[in-house]
């Protein structure tokens, strides 16, 4: 099935989780939709306490997840684009963009249903640790010496 018709699909199933709750029968939806692992990946992120959301004292929102290897940017309402929301992890970007086998990773799952069940922690987030966080998940290379053009 085409990604244009799996989103309503997998948003319909994760906007009905409520607050402190994930029924079975929800559980069963989502594994319409997700592989297994992804589901229980996602989850353990959640138990771990691994989801963080980032609010900002003027209301901007960020949400880093602590994964495996490395802690990883994710974006939501993205809106209007064909995928309203972006991971940094490497499966994001080969799963989800580059070969179309799965709608979500396990970190943009994390973060949609940690949001829905109230179980993100919560951090305030000022100017400084919000560019913290861009610098580390976009670093700007510096020019090797040895290259032409540095200085």
């Amino acid at each position: 099935m085409p990604f244009e018709h799996l989103l309503p699909l997998a948003n319909a199933i994760i906007n009905s989780i409520g607050p402190d709750t994930l029924s079975d029968a929800t559980l069963e939806k989502l594994r319409a939709l997700f592989p297994e692992k992804l589901i229980i990946a996602a989850l353990d992120l959640i138990d771990r306490g691994n989801v963080f959301h980032c609010i900002t004292s003027w209301g901007h929102s960020e949400y880093e997840v602590l994964g495996s290897t490395a802690t990883y940017s994710v974006l939501v309402d993205l809106e209007p684009t064909r995928i309203p929301y972006s991971c940094t992890c490497p499966a994001f970007a080969y799963s989800v963009l580059m070969a179309g086998t799965h709608i979500m990773c396990k970190h943009v799952l994390a973060t949609f249903i940690s949001h829905k069940m109230n179980s993100s922690i919560k951090r305030p987030t000022n100017v400084d640790d919000l560019a913290a966080i861009f610098t580390r998940q976009f670093p700007i290379p510096v020019p090797n010496a040895r290259e032409p053009g540095a200085s």
